[in-house]
């Protein structure tokens, strides 16, 4: 059993806590937070667990092995860095930094300490876009032509990061995934309107481009009147939507294409017709699995055997790399800005998404049908 301790005790932090202790090789041991009231209802669920109010005490825990840390994201690299330094073991949330190069820092520093860090892609660890990638890469959807996702709520309003930093590194982790690569370039767009002054985006449109063609989009947004969680892969064959909120109808195919049929030479729209092709509408019977709980036994089994986690520093920086590259777009406008992953440059990112999907076998097992 791995002893844990949990850094941040907020609403997704009840959730890491919840996951820890049911957790087949992990035992909540101890956990903080600077608010009060935080601290009052953890200790009052899990009466085990020591709770403490600083970061400080709670790293001085006698036989604690390993952090889980869902704080702000401002404060992640610097606890990641004093984690690693006092020999913790680190599951750390997205975004695991705010700059590569402090995402890199940390990665030096968890090689030469020979401790796992690990970062919460928690959709990474989902049976559901483990389906999705089944059937993108067994050819069922035909070529993929574009992918566009939608995150969207009204609130949570948060001051440490915007809503791209807030939301992208899911659809981002995921789009990479699903293409075995990451981008080459991207461009981005944000409007701030609640907090204008300080310019943090409420709402922002992206786009990244991959090699061999493939459009990637998405939209984020805390200003927005439902909560929306999809992402629409569109194939020349056939067409998904995958749905995190929809219980009933999780990942929808539609057997539905549009092709052109040229005669001659195209002088003027005479010159050609289209052919829509509308067949089933296909609903898999695929049950959740908990990604959180498939998370958590994930970073315990890396520890107990010092294999990679599959949501690894470096997967965790190739996101960050992303996202720094779409804020410097959307301060230029929308321009396309190239995407620098440091020393893990494209080809070795393609790798990296490769090694994700070499790993999901071991990691979750074959989703439910």
């Amino acid at each position: 059993m791995v002893n844990v301790g949990l850094v941040g005790a907020g609403p997704w932090g009840r959730n890491l806590a919840r996951n820890i202790a049911e957790g087949e090789q992990t035992v909540l041991a101890a956990g903080c937070d600077t608010d009060a009231a935080a601290r009052r209802a953890l200790a009052k669920s899990y009466p085990a667990a020591r709770v403490y109010e600083t970061f400080e005490q709670l790293l001085a825990h006698r036989d604690l092995q390993a952090v889980v840390i869902a704080t702000p994201s401002r404060l992640h690299c610097e606890q990641t860095r004093q984690a690693l330094a006092a020999g913790m073991h680190v599951l750390v949330e997205k975004p695991m930094c705010m700059t590569g190069v402090e995402a890199e820092a940390l990665i030096r520093q968890a090689e030469q300490a020979g401790r796992v860090l690990m970062v919460g892609h928690t959709f990474l660890y989902s049976n559901l876009v483990h389906d999705v990638r089944r059937r993108v890469v067994s050819g069922e959807l035909g070529e993929v032509l574009c992918i566009y996702g939608q995150r969207l709520n009204l609130g949570r309003v948060r001051s440490d990061v915007d809503a791209l930093w807030n939301f992208a590194p899911h659809d981002i982790s995921i789009a990479c995934y699903l293409l075995d690569g990451w981008p080459r370039s991207v461009n981005a767009r944000g409007a701030s309107f609640v907090q204008s002054a300080q310019g943090v985006a409420d709402v922002a449109f992206f786009q990244m481009d991959f090699d061999g063609g493939a459009f990637v989009g998405g939209h984020v947004s805390w200003l927005d009147p439902q909560k929306v969680r999809r992402m629409v892969v569109v194939g020349s064959s056939k067409m998904l939507v995958y749905d995190d909120i929809d219980t009933a109808h999780h990942i929808q195919i539609y057997d539905k294409s549009v092709q052109c049929d040229f005669q001659g030479c195209a002088t003027d729209f005479s010159d050609f017709r289209t052919r829509v092709r509308a067949g089933d509408l296909v609903v898999p019977n695929v049950r959740l699995i908990e990604p959180l709980g498939v998370e958590i036994t994930h970073f315990a089994e890396c520890i107990r055997t010092g294999a990679r986690p599959v949501s690894d520093g470096v997967n965790g920086l190739r996101v960050v790399s992303v996202l720094e590259a779409m804020s410097r777009s959307m301060r230029q406008r929308g321009a396309q800005v190239e995407v620098d992953y440091g020393a893990w440059g494209p080809r070795e990112a393609a790798a990296g998404a490769r090694e994700v999907a070499a790993a999901e076998p071991e990691m979750v097992g074959a989703a439910t049908q």
